[in-house]
């Protein structure tokens, strides 16, 4: 067992599971090897031409979220618990400042969460949650937990609750322009491309799409370069409990060489930016749409494992 905390995940994963209605449990367990895993979206639901899998929040009763919200927690980093609440909590203020959001189903309700597989300390067993802006991919394998594909976004970017301000990926935008700003006059010439996709390269329905290789090299970057760019990576993989993000992070250290890091975009916080952190076992990318600071201001981000996306290549070299 590598996950120390793996046995509480798989009990509050139960523990909901058995809370559910016979109606409930048919839609929110699915095969492990169903081909709906791909279903995922950051769309809101009313505008993609698939059903999300899973239950939604929305028709849970209030002791059945408590119960999600545990298993959530159990699965996850406490950083990576928080900011997937501070999403959903973000499309609940979008659902009232939106006069469009009923009609395309924004809202904190509609979110879902499926499970592929018997969640098990012995068999290999994945989960899926989201909704707008998020879709968490989760496969356990040998009690360690992989996250590609998982896409993490945020509108409004920035949004006030109980008195204090919440920004799930401000984190992420200064840590890009600190990286950027770190390197010396021919990287940062190198760094910097001349496109953006209008969204993401490899978001939702991209499975298997590999960018061109762009920007600099990390290779020729210094060491405190380098450890920038892990600090950055980190933002990401930090979403998964310690004992599956350290092994994450030390593969993805492995591969820095061959590491490259593209900016789109003034080095300005407030103005419209695009990064991708793109490796051999890594492809990062963070859009924001339209200028921070505006009305309408929002946040595209994903990260993708290509050499194992939802944990294929480590189920194959597994001993299940």
């Amino acid at each position: 067992m590598t996950e120390s905390n793996q046995p509480l995940s798989v009990d509050a994963a139960n523990t909901f599971i058995s809370s559910l209605t016979p109606e409930q449990r048919s839609v929110a367990l699915l095969e492990f090897d169903s081909p709906l895993r791909p279903n995922w979206s950051n769309f809101p639901s009313g505008i993609i031409d698939f059903e999300r899998n899973g239950v939604r929040i929305g028709d849970l009763d209030p002791a059945q979220t408590g119960l999600m919200r545990e298993f959530l927690k159990q699965s996850l980093s406490p950083d990576g618990y928080e900011k997937v609440i501070d999403v959903v909590g973000a499309d609940g203020v979008l659902a009232v400042t939106d006069p469009g959001a009923a009609r395309v189903m924004i809202g904190s309700d509609n979110y879902w969460l499926a499970f592929f597989g018997e969640p098990s300390t012995q068999s290999p067993w994945a989960w899926q949650f989201g909704g707008h802006h998020l879709a968490v991919n989760i496969t356990v394998i040998g009690g360690r937990s992989y996250m590609s594909p998982t896409h993490v976004g945020v509108e409004p970017a920035t949004y006030a609750r109980k008195g204090s301000t919440v920004a799930p990926l401000a984190k992420h935008l200064k840590a890009g322009l600190a990286l950027l700003n770190s390197l010396d006059d021919d990287a940062r010439i190198a760094a910097q491309v001349n496109g953006r996709p209008a969204e993401l390269w490899v978001g939702a329905d991209n499975d298997g799409v590999l960018p061109a290789l762009e920007g600099s090299q990390a290779s020729g970057w210094s060491q405190d370069q380098r450890a920038l760019l892990m600090d950055t990576v980190a933002l990401w993989i930090d979403i998964l409990p310690q004992a599956s993000a350290q092994p994450q992070m030390e593969e993805t250290r492995q591969g820095l060489g061959d590491t490259y890091f593209a900016w789109y975009g003034e080095a300005d916080e407030n103005a419209p930016i695009y990064y991708r952190i793109q490796g051999p076992q890594l492809i990062i990318e963070f859009s924001t749409q339209g200028n921070i600071g505006g009305a309408k201001s929002h946040i595209h981000s994903i990260y993708r494992d290509p050499a194992n996306e939802y944990g294929m290549s480590a189920l194959a070299t597994s001993e299940f």
